[in-house]
C-alpha cells in the first residue's frame, strides 16, 4: 500500500533540446483519425499507449487530461490525423533517467482527406526489421528501419506500400500497416512477438474474424508464402482495410474475404 501523497506529474508540452525523444527516441506515439468531430478508436489507442508506457516504464498520461488536450488541439478541424507523442521527458547529457513524475506529451494535427482509392500496389522491401522482443509490438519512437524502407519505396513511385520481413526473412508487416493474407480459404497474419507493431486495426480485424467464426493462423511465415496467397490486404487505423492488387509484378484480385472485412470494419469504424 502506498503511503504519503501521490506525486504531482509535470507535463512538458514544448519540444526542448534536452528532450529524450531527440537524443534516444525514448518514447511512444499514437496516430489517430478524427472524422466528423469523432475519434472512433480513441479508447483502443489510449489502451495501447498505456501498455506501451508500462513496457518502457514511462509514466502514463492522465487519460482525462490527454483527452482534453487532444480536443483543444484539434477543435478547429472536423477531420484530421492526430499524432500523440509521449516521452520520458527532458534530461541532461548521458543516459541518467529524469524523475519518473516528469514526462513530455506532444500533440500535432494534420489535414486529412479521403483517399481516391484504397487499392494498393506493394513491393517486398529489401530493408529488414531487427528481431527485438524488448520492443516488439509497441509503437516506440525508434523508426529508422521504417524510414529506410520508406526511402526504398520512394525509389518505386508506382508502389504505395512495402512489405517488411525480419532479419531472418519472416514476414512482419507493412511500413505503416499490418498484413493479412489468404491461402486456400485460410486467413494468415504474421506474429509480432519478435518485431513489428501491434496495430489497433489489426486487433479489430482479428476480433471481427473471431465473431464470424473464421480462424486466423498467426505465425512466422517466410516471404515466399505470399506466392500462394489468393488475397492480401493491409490495415491501419487511418485507412482501415486496404486490398492489395499487386505485389511487385504479380497481380491480385480483391477476394471475398477482403471484401467482407472492408464491409464490416471500414463501415463500423467510419472508414471510406
Amino acid at each position: 500500500m502506498q503511503s504519503g501523497p501521490m506525486p504531482e506529474y509535470t507535463y512538458n508540452t514544448d519540444l526542448d533540446w534536452q528532450e529524450r525523444a531527440l537524443h534516444y527516441g525514448d518514447g511512444l506515439f499514437e496516430t489517430l483519425l478524427k472524422q466528423n468531430q469523432e475519434i472512433p478508436l480513441w479508447h483502443h489507442h489510449l489502451e495501447r499507449l498505456s501498455q506501451g508506457c508500462k513496457r518502457l516504464s514511462i509514466t502514463t498520461p492522465d487519460p482525462d487530461w490527454l483527452a482534453n488536450q487532444v480536443a483543444e488541439k484539434s477543435k478547429a478541424m472536423d477531420s484530421c490525423v492526430i499524432k500523440i507523442i509521449v516521452t520520458r521527458g527532458h534530461g541532461g547529457r548521458g543516459l541518467k533517467l529524469p524523475p519518473a513524475e516528469q514526462l513530455s506529451v506532444l500533440i500535432y494535427c494534420y489535414p486529412w482527406s479521403e483517399p481516391d482509392s484504397l487499392d494498393l500496389r506493394v513491393t517486398i522491401c529489401n530493408t529488414r526489421l531487427p528481431i527485438n522482443p524488448n520492443l516488439a509490438g509497441i509503437k516506440h519512437l525508434n523508426r529508422l528501419d521504417y524510414v529506410l524502407a520508406s526511402l526504398e519505396l520512394q525509389r518505386q513511385p508506382d508502389m504505395e506500400e512495402g512489405i517488411l520481413c525480419d532479419s531472418e526473412g519472416y514476414l512482419v508487416e507493412g511500413i505503416i500497416s499490418n498484413l493479412f493474407f489468404v491461402i486456400e480459404s485460410q486467413v494468415h497474419t504474421p506474429s509480432l512477438e519478435f518485431a513489428g507493431v501491434t496495430g489497433i486495426m489489426r486487433k479489430i480485424v482479428l476480433a471481427q474474424f473471431q465473431s464470424l467464426g473464421v480462424p486466423v493462423n498467426i505465425g512466422r511465415f517466410q516471404a515466399a508464402k505470399l506466392d500462394s496467397a489468393s488475397e492480401v490486404f493491409f490495415c491501419n487505423s487511418v485507412r482501415g482495410i486496404s486490398p492489395v492488387i499487386a505485389i511487385d509484378e504479380r497481380q491480385l484480385a480483391t477476394g471475398e474475404t477482403t471484401r467482407t472485412m472492408m464491409a464490416a470494419v471500414n463501415r463500423n469504424t467510419d472508414r471510406v
